[in-house]
């Protein structure tokens, strides 16, 4: 199985300076209280169709897809630091793709300084700019929208510094170029695959709340092609939106909690992040109701043992350990002036019928066996010259 691109490269929208006012602090309605998009679903499809791309999304791959274009030179970066900056360590799966990102650094001779952007402007700024002070030979930015650290990507790059901007739908005002380039992951196909799952799980009868991240514009678009899919699927399925954000983890339990007891008809909830799952439980708890089921995206270790021990209904996950080995390789490509191919990050979803099947330990989340043959490691060595 080779993921679906996403759809949004080919989409062209406006992005307002106002993407980063979500991680301020002190907004209510952008960090977890605006729960005013409650949407029903319309036209009617097939729930056949969708059990047969949920068997297709439940296995592995038969290989990772790996880039073919070699490079040439690579011992020339021995020495050099490049930074890796996500927008919070709060994401279990930022420490997945960092300790991949170190072992792919290491087998180049890079040296690897991460710096936490802790959910804010100024901390990412921050983080950006000790980077180009340090002179660093690459930026990698972890779910960071070029418009919440502009000046400081702007000044890296003046300076001769490319930058990676990963976990993020490109920005037509920053095109890829010789400084620059996008590496996407499968957000909005996970969303789809979960919604596909409720509807599926339901019968076609499911009332959905989602926990939508407000962190950047990225996760309101996977959300939205989630939601587009829904419509023409599930004709009685209906769907309540919840913003919520990492710079006011603290709201997240109350607002959960305010929009089910709002609407009791409301029968799954959906962390559309794990860093947001447990204050989202926290909220379906505070209500006392048993009979809500929840759900989760980009899962990590954690998440997939609370598939397996039942608190979980069912979550989706993406090959976070690859994406250290695919960030690597797009810096690499930019610091020798080399072209950035197109890169696919593979996801899998997991319910109760496929995750005994599934190694639940940190060794495995980092091989990347979860989604298939853990072999790319070495195909990328071979790619840079140093297997």
């Amino acid at each position: 199985m080779r993921p679906a691109r996403h759809t949004s490269r080919r989409r062209t929208r406006t992005w307002a300076a106002a993407a980063g006012i979500a991680l301020l602090a002190g907004s209510l309605a952008a960090c977890g209280g605006d729960a005013g998009d409650t949407t029903s679903a319309g036209a009617a499809g097939s729930t056949s169709a969708a059990d047969d791309k949920l068997a297709t999304a439940m296995k592995p791959l038969d290989a990772y897809p790996v880039p073919t274009e070699k490079l040439d030179d690579v011992d020339s970066v021995a020495g050099k630091t490049i930074f890796y900056v996500p927008i919070t360590k709060q994401a279990p799966q930022f420490t997945t793709t960092e300790k991949t990102l170190a072992a792919a650094a290491k087998a180049v001779g890079l040296r690897l300084q991460v710096c936490d952007g802790k959910g804010t402007p100024t901390d990412i700024g921050g983080c950006v700019g000790q980077a180009t002070d340090a002179k660093a030979a690459a930026i990698i930015a972890d779910a960071i929208p070029y418009t919440l650290a502009a000046n400081g990507f702007d000044a890296a790059q003046k300076a001769g510094i490319p930058v990676v901007l990963s976990n993020q739908v490109p920005d037509p005002s920053h095109p890829a170029s010789k400084t620059l380039t996008w590496v996407q992951v499968p957000g909005s196909e996970q969303q789809i695959r979960l919604f596909e799952w409720i509807v599926s799980d339901s019968k076609g009868k499911a009332d959905i709340l989602v926990n939508q991240s407000s962190d950047s514009p990225s996760p309101a678009d996977f959300v939205a092609d989630g939601k587009a899919a829904l419509k023409k699927s599930c004709p009685d399925c209906k769907l309540t939106i919840n913003k919520v954000s990492s710079s006011n983890f603290a709201l997240v339990p109350s607002s959960t909690s305010a929009v089910l007891l709002k609407d009791p008809t409301i029968n799954y909830v959906d962390a559309q992040f794990e860093q947001f799952l447990q204050p989202t439980q926290g909220g379906v708890q505070q209500t006392s109701r048993t009979d809500v089921k929840v759900v989760t995206g980009s899962a990590s270790l954690g998440g997939m043992k609370a598939l397996k021990s039942g608190s979980l209904a069912a979550v989706t996950a993406q090959a976070a350990a690859f994406q250290g080995w695919v960030d690597t390789d797009a810096a690499l490509r930019l610091i020798l002036g080399r072209p950035v191919p197109e890169y696919t990050i593979p996801t899998r979803l997991f319910t109760k019928d496929n995750i005994g099947d599934v190694k639940l330990t940190e060794e495995a989340e980092l091989s990347g066996e979860w989604f298939g043959p853990a072999t790319y490691t070495d195909d990328f060595k071979k790619l840079w010259g140093v297997a």
